[in-house]
Parts: structure tokens; C-alpha cells; sequence
């Protein structure tokens, strides 16, 4: 009888003592406290946000694009040619080619050129002239 108490008893403080120091593995971990940043409470800041897209937009309107030079766009093919602003590529002009256009240097499709038109049946404009304009850099 002695045994089976004692082993009663081991069989108990066992149980209570894994019972008590250890917790659940599958519990979710919970971090009490201050924990999300205070932005996600308040709204953003509008005025700021719009202040900084008209100063953008102001800075891109202040820049002064070439005149007379373009780049070749990617929409040039044999009988049309693609005329982009330089340097803002913002405007586009699509013109066509005279039956021999005479070029100058490189007139590859991103290359800087100035070109010569042709003037026809005092509306149209051709494009005759095509010379690859050198851009010096600052070293």
C-alpha cells in the first residue's frame, strides 16, 4: 500500500509541476503594449503632399525643351518618322520622309538629330534633312 502512495503521490507533483512550468506551444504570442506606429492613427498630411506635386510640376514646366532638336522615337519606320522633344520627351510629332532623305552621322532610333523639312503644297511638311547633333558632356 505504501508503494502505490508513493507512487500516487510521484505520479501527482509530476503532473503539477509540468502543468505549471510549461505554457501551450500553440497559444498566439500576444505583445501587449504600444506597438503600432502613430501614423496609422492619424490622417496624412494633404497639404504637404499637394505642395510637393505642384513644386514637382512647376519644375518640370520651367524646363525649356530645345527647339529644332528632337530624338528619333520608336515609332519610325521606313516611310514615316518619329520626332520626340529634347530634352523632356514630352511632345511627339510623327512626319513623313521625302523619297531620299539625306542624313548626317547617326539617325538610330534614342539618337539626338535636328532636322531640315521640306515644305509641301505650302501645308505639309516633309522631313528632307536628318544630322546627328553631338551633345558635349561636362567632365
Amino acid at each position: 500500500m505504501k508503494k502505490i502512495l508513493c507512487f500516487v503521490a510521484a505520479l501527482a507533483a509530476t503532473t503539477f509541476i509540468t502543468t505549471t512550468s510549461t505554457s501551450c506551444k500553440f497559444a498566439p504570442d500576444q505583445h501587449d503594449g504600444d506597438t503600432v506606429a502613430a501614423s496609422e492613427f492619424y490622417p496624412e498630411d494633404t497639404a504637404a503632399i499637394h505642395a510637393k506635386k505642384t513644386a514637382k510640376m512647376a519644375a518640370v514646366k520651367a524646363g525649356k525643351d530645345s527647339v529644332g532638336i528632337y530624338y528619333i522615337g520608336s515609332g519610325s519606320t521606313k516611310d514615316m518618322i518619329q520626332l520626340v522633344s529634347y530634352p523632356s520627351r514630352r511632345d511627339t510629332m510623327i512626319f513623313g520622309k521625302t523619297r531620299h532623305v539625306k542624313v548626317k552621322g547617326n539617325a538610330d532610333i534614342n539618337h539626338v538629330v535636328r532636322v531640315d523639312y521640306y515644305l509641301l503644297n505650302g501645308k505639309d511638311s516633309l522631313v528632307k534633312y536628318v544630322e546627328e547633333v553631338e551633345l558635349k558632356t561636362k567632365e
